[in-house]
């Protein structure tokens, strides 16, 4: 399989379904018997496979899965096919290789734009590179050099009225969305090495909508996040431990996104998936700290205390000893603390009912603490509200059905101080020795640890 590829790969299986159905693909391949595929498909976490399949000896392959319609795409050995799946049932048919046979569709399918577009700027784009590299190679005073050069202009003009067509008058298709996001714009041959790769960075995005709920989360999307990094030569960065460029190539990832939140989160999710805190301290907690700056609400302590604190959470780790912390004003007169929660799994979260990401959060736990009551996970979330009356009218309209308690020292009471609080809402999944299990940095992190713990 495609070594880049693999980068982008991971599998993020997880045991909530929700509107998940079986679905099928079938595919007719002739060229391609005996040969396997893989199925990818992705969420709000990164890439991962759905089904894997051989073409058998009749020249079909057929992947079955739970799942949903959506955008999937079918990988082997460094080829792949993108295909808009809309219903549960789905076929296809390709005549010759993927790289330049005829994909062919039922009906008036709209993938048959979407592979036109992508075969129009396939020609376009290896043609530009091909004149672009035979001119590098040429010298200006060559009798070919002028003709080449004329050319190549008009390709690259070809290629932007093209881009301009499906950005002014066809943006309302998926088909010109998905087929735009996938290009970038090829320098001038009059610049060359640090002035051309400047120019391919800066216009990277110009036909990628963050914001696009269709692209989001797809294979594309996250394709285009891997290049990009790649294009800033990111795991040289790491390589040379060059954090202050890291720092910078992620925070203008995040910057990119600002207007995004759910971009943000896709993003945040990708990186932390791909850079885990394991393997790459230093490149995650750039990226959680990114995300936290802009998905969390931050308060003003002096700076020696929010130094400390952000330094003594950074080295909170799995199987870090929880203090027991004090649990005030909690409706259960007997839950004084930590201990007396008495669970195998505890989920504890500190949060601000003046904090919109933590009611975000917390209405979002809601769903996945019926879920897995049961089976064992109490939640307790404490808040550093320092007005009791205000923190219980919060509690009661949001319908908080876990175990609640507020500090009404807010940041500066025993609570914050010992779990190193310096941001909310701030998450830990703690077991019933109050040992660190994780530390999910956004909602999705908190999902697939349950979704793993509880399979």
């Amino acid at each position: 399989m495609n070594k880049n590829l693999l980068t982008i790969i991971f599998l993020l299986c997880t045991s909530i379904s929700f509107a998940q159905d079986k679905m099928t693909l079938k595919g007719e391949m002739s060229d391609y018997t005996g040969e396997q595929f893989l199925l990818l498909t992705g969420d709000n976490g990164g890439v991962f496979i759905v089904d894997s399949a051989t073409v058998n000896s009749d020249g079909i392959v057929e992947f079955t899965w739970e799942g949903s319609p959506g955008f999937y795409r079918m990988v082997n050995k460094g080829e792949s096919i993108d295909i808009r799946i809309h219903k549960r049932s789905f076929s296809f048919a390709l005549a010759g290789d993927i790289k330049n046979g005829d994909l062919q569709f039922v009906d008036n399918d709209e993938n048959y734009e979407y592979q036109y577009y992508l075969s129009e700027f396939s020609i376009l784009n290896e043609s530009i590179l091909t004149l672009r590299d035979e001119l590098i190679a040429l010298s200006e005073k060559d009798s070919l050099y002028k003709e080449k050069y004329s050319e190549f202009k008009k390709l690259k003009k070809a290629k932007r009225n093209l881009l301009k067509d499906l950005w002014g008058g066809h943006i309302d298709s998926w088909s010109a969305r998905f087929a735009l996001a996938q290009q970038e714009l090829i320098p001038d041959i009059k610049l060359k090495g640090k002035k051309a790769d400047e120019y391919y960075l800066k216009h990277f995005f110009d036909y990628f909508a963050f914001s696009d709920s269709l692209l989001s989360g797809t294979p594309v999307y996250y394709e285009k996040f891997a290049k990009y990094l790649k294009a800033h030569k990111l795991d040289k960065l790491i390589e040379n431990q060059n954090y202050g460029k890291i720092k910078e190539v992620i925070g203008n990832l995040f910057w990119l996104t600002e207007l995004d939140p759910g971009s943000q989160k896709y993003m945040a999710n990708y990186l932390m998936n791909r850079f885990p805190e394991e393997d790459y301290s230093e490149v995650y907690h750039i990226v959680s700290d990114a995300y936290r700056v802009l998905n969390t609400c931050e308060y003003m302590l002096n700076s020696k205390t929010i130094k400390r604190r952000i330094n003594n959470f950074k080295s909170i780790k799995k199987g870090w000893q929880v203090p027991d912390i004090p649990l005030y004003h909690t409706q259960d007169e007997r839950i004084q603390n930590l201990t007396n929660v008495n669970s195998e799994l505890t989920l504890l979260i500190v949060w601000s009912g003046s904090c919109e990401h933590s009611i975000d959060m917390l209405s979002q736990i809601t769903e996945l603490y019926y879920l897995y009551k049961e089976m064992g996970l109490e939640v307790v979330a404490v808040s550093l509200d320092s007005n009791l009356n205000y923190w219980k009218s919060t509690v009661l309209m949001g319908d908080y059905p876990w175990i609640n308690s507020c500090d009404t020292e807010g940041l500066q009471g025993s609570v914050a101080n010992q779990l190193n609080i310096f941001v909310t809402p701030s998450l830990f999944l703690i077991d019933s020795s109050l040992k660190t299990i994780a530390l999910p940095q956004t909602f999705f992190q908190l999902e697939k640890k349950l979704a793993e713990i509880f399979r």
